[in-house]
């Protein structure tokens, strides 16, 4: 017991000193901050907090580390303009709303002039995500898998051709790239529709240095390359150098794919309408565009915070510019950029557009109670990016599942506000169904203003 009475006494008496110690540390430390910190350092402090927002403090910290163009996923940080600065106008007796035994068409036809137009069951198309450099081949055939349960397009994107994505997939639109894949006939005559990959808005027209590291052996075979080699994918079509290149590769193109429509994909830019003369003077079917809210799995910061033209007023001027050519709904209209709420597609339906984009949004929707099988150990990306470590546990139909819910949960939206419009048909809201809230929004899309100056 003595023994043990001193073990406890030395016990108790350190852990006296340790708190009196830690009391007289903390004491001086307290006065230390009071007579130092507070004075000096701290106003500093929260001035370059301030000053800066913590993105800019830590990409400052990126850039001095290497030198290097700073890289960040998912493109644009927050929207230019807001969508919720347009509003739809319910009917009563001005004009009776839809009865609820009255159904509301949803389906859409892309490239009308086209030989064989693309007809789709809604007006939301799957954005072109690539396999390899961006998602693993689990995430594509959930992506393919969706977009034929929800009666829409897969879309390759700026990645390899994949049988598989063509195979679950009812409708595929494959993507004709500035690089050297899946260019053959024998894959793009798979195609129900080429687009023609000009650039999006998150990396514009910059050429594009897919890294050594993600070209394993099996992403190596689906490109045609070597294990380890960068793949470059050129500024602009190698086999583009003037007008009259444009219109044979086009004419090319619509042999090749038997009458299927020619889509030009490229981000919105000022010189908006010269682009898109140029587009249709070649021979296009389709226009899609992205404004600057467009995201991407990687891309240069100062690409997608100092470049392009937000989706909001591109989309006004594109369909302007349309309709004073006389080509409005002739030459199909899809735009996205940041867009992920239905009430943000009926208006972009509503502004003119034929159809919308969406991306970033999809991998939400895809992933949604999976990610669990990644965080916190790793980003949600790491369930989905063919790098990721956990892109294995991805389980492909829970996914398809999930994002065909979001589309029909969408699409559902969409129909009860064409509903209170009066319309019966997704196609036929016009800009007479919207009123902006905000003078700004009224004079960019030539509606009406809530004031009712």
């Amino acid at each position: 017991m003595g023994m043990l009475g001193w073990v406890v006494g030395g016990t108790l008496c350190g852990l006296l000193l340790a708190v009196a110690a830690g009391v007289f540390s903390g004491w001086f430390g307290i006065i230390r901050i009071r007579k130092e910190l507070l004075p000096a350092r701290l106003p500093a402090m929260v001035n370059i907090w301030r000053k800066l927002t913590w993105r800019q403090f830590f990409e400052a910290n990126q850039r001095a580390q290497n030198g290097k163009p700073l890289d960040r996923p998912y493109g644009a940080i927050g929207a230019v303009f807001n969508w919720e600065r347009l509003q739809f106008k319910p009917v009563y007796l001005s004009r009776l709303p839809l009865p609820d035994a009255a159904a509301v068409d949803t389906a859409v036809e892309l490239g009308p002039l086209a030989a064989k137009p693309l007809r789709l069951k809604i007006p939301i198309l799957i954005g072109g995500m690539a396999y390899g450099s961006g998602y693993s081949l689990r995430a594509k055939v959930a992506l393919a898998k969706a977009a034929s349960l929800a009666g829409t397009a897969a879309n390759t994107g700026n990645g390899p051709f994949l049988i598989e994505e063509r195979t679950y997939a009812d409708r595929l639109i494959i993507q004709y790239t500035r690089g050297f894949w899946s260019k053959a006939e024998r894959i793009l005559q798979k195609a129900d529709l080429i687009e023609i990959a000009l650039g999006h808005s998150a990396r514009g027209s910059a050429p594009v240095r897919i890294n050594g590291k993600k070209i394993t052996s099996e992403v190596a075979q689906r490109y045609g390359t070597l294990s380890g080699i960068e793949v470059l994918m050129a500024s602009s079509l190698p086999e583009v150098k003037d007008m009259a290149g444009w219109r044979n590769l086009i004419r090319s193109l619509k042999e090749v794919g038997g009458g299927v429509p020619i889509a030009v994909k490229f981000g919105a830019s000022h010189y908006l309408e010269r682009e898109m003369e140029r587009f249709i003077e070649g021979g296009a079917d389709v226009l899609a565009f992205d404004g600057l809210e467009g995201g991407t799995h990687g891309g240069m910061s100062v690409f997608m915070d100092d470049m392009g033209l937000p989706i909001f007023p591109a989309l006004c001027r594109a369909v302007r510019y349309l309709r004073e050519q006389q080509l409005h709904h002739k030459i199909s209209l899809i735009v996205g950029g940041g867009l992920a709420k239905p009430g943000d597609f009926a208006k972009c339906l509503a502004l003119g557009a034929d159809a919308v984009l969406v991306g970033t949004i999809t991998a939400l929707s895809m992933s949604h109670t999976q990610t669990a099988k990644a965080v916190p150990w790793e980003p949600p990306t790491g369930l989905l990016y063919n790098d990721g470590k956990e892109k294995d546990k991805y389980d492909f139909d829970m996914g398809a599942q999930h994002l065909y819910h979001y589309f029909q949960s969408c699409v559902r939206e969409m129909q009860l506000l064409a509903r209170t419009a009066g319309k019966s048909r997704l196609g036929d809201l016009t800009q007479s169904d919207l009123v902006a809230l905000d003078p700004l929004y009224a004079r960019i899309a030539g509606i009406e203003e809530s004031s009712g100056g």
